[in-house]
């Protein structure tokens, strides 16, 4: 038993060392349709439309193919060659495969297990702290722009006051409770620059019944498939999650932060600009979005909703769970 211990805590240290030189690497993300990859010895090429990107074969520590697109064995070899690990999934984010180069093992299984071990308060609370300093910032950025009239006095004060509890909860439970009635009012807050005819007061469960949170969730969908996309690809359980709990409990962590500003900031945007009524329908206890709207919505989030940001906080988790390193992710 001593001899398995020590045998697997070296294969641990060797797939650090390797993450950390993949962690210091680009990840490439081809998303869509109609991409063509290809390669040199040296140099990756993604041409797609009337776009042509190139990489450094050195550079690239992982590719991630989304959709359906072409991609020439010059690449596969190329890319595994260079001790680069290439992962494909469907239009719909879900997993196809993953290709790691010769001697590798099964890297997945090495981190999952170090997931496993690892994962407690710590990891929650630095999620917590960080989705709400977005809000916290979403907030400030709406009252220096538009004036502060969203907000009742003391309001944002107490937010802040809140937030800086977070750090003496020992319990769980207890900062689940304080994140999600903080969560609760910057939603209450946001709601008070809306249109009133709307119907927006909070965030609600499903089934919505006005247009804002029905697009909220449609945002959040979106946000939530570039994330997995990335957890999945690096060898994370998305499913194991530390503050969340449940089916996608890390992958709901990790986008907590990303809410704020590549959700929430542009759909409210585009409600104070004004809907139509046409635009959704609110009968038989639901709101259905029009064809309309989401095709106005849909190439927002597509600019609001970065990858490579997601992709980066991913990194930095698998590198802090493969080294035991602090996990300090920039949102």
């Amino acid at each position: 038993m001593v001899r398995f211990q020590i045998n697997q805590d070296r294969s641990l240290r060797k797939w650090c060392l390797r993450h950390m030189t993949e962690k210091a690497r680009a990840w490439v993300t081809v998303a869509g349709f109609g991409g063509h990859i290809k390669a040199t010895r040296t140099t990756l090429t993604v041409r797609k439309k009337n776009e042509e990107r190139r990489y450094e074969i050195r550079d690239v520590g992982h590719l991630i193919v989304v959709g359906g697109h072409t991609i020439h064995t010059s690449a596969v070899i190329a890319l595994l060659r260079g001790g680069a690990s290439i992962s494909v999934f469907d239009a719909d984010g879900r997993p196809a495969g993953q290709l790691t180069p010769p001697g590798r093992g099964d890297p997945a299984a090495e981190l999952r297990n170090a997931q496993n071990r690892a994962f407690g308060h710590t990891y929650a609370l630095t999620f917590a702290e960080k989705a709400m300093n977005e809000r916290l910032l979403a907030i400030e950025r709406y009252g220096h722009a538009s004036g502060w009239d969203l907000l009742y006095e003391g309001e944002l004060e107490f937010l802040h006051r809140s937030r800086e509890e977070y750090q003496f909860l020992i319990k769980m439970d207890e900062l689940r409770r304080l994140h999600q009635m903080n969560t609760d009012m910057y939603y209450e807050v946001m709601g008070r620059t809306l249109p009133a005819g709307l119907g927006f007061q909070r965030r609600k469960k499903r089934p919505h019944t006005d247009p804002i949170n029905t697009m909220l969730s449609f945002g959040y969908a979106v946000l939530y498939s570039a994330a997995n996309v990335a957890v999945v690809a690096a060898g994370l359980d998305p499913d194991h999650g530390v503050f969340k709990e449940g089916p996608g409990g890390l992958v709901y962590d990790i986008i907590d932060g990303f809410k704020p500003t590549m959700v929430d900031e542009p759909v409210f945007a585009l409600a104070r600009t004004g809907l139509r009524e046409e635009e959704y329908e609110t009968g038989n206890g639901r709101c259905i979005l029009s064809e309309c709207l989401t095709s106005r919505l849909l190439p927002v989030l597509h600019r609001t909703v970065r990858e490579e940001r997601i992709a980066a906080v991913v990194r930095d988790l698998a590198h802090s769970l493969a080294t035991g390193k602090t996990f300090s992710p920039v949102y």
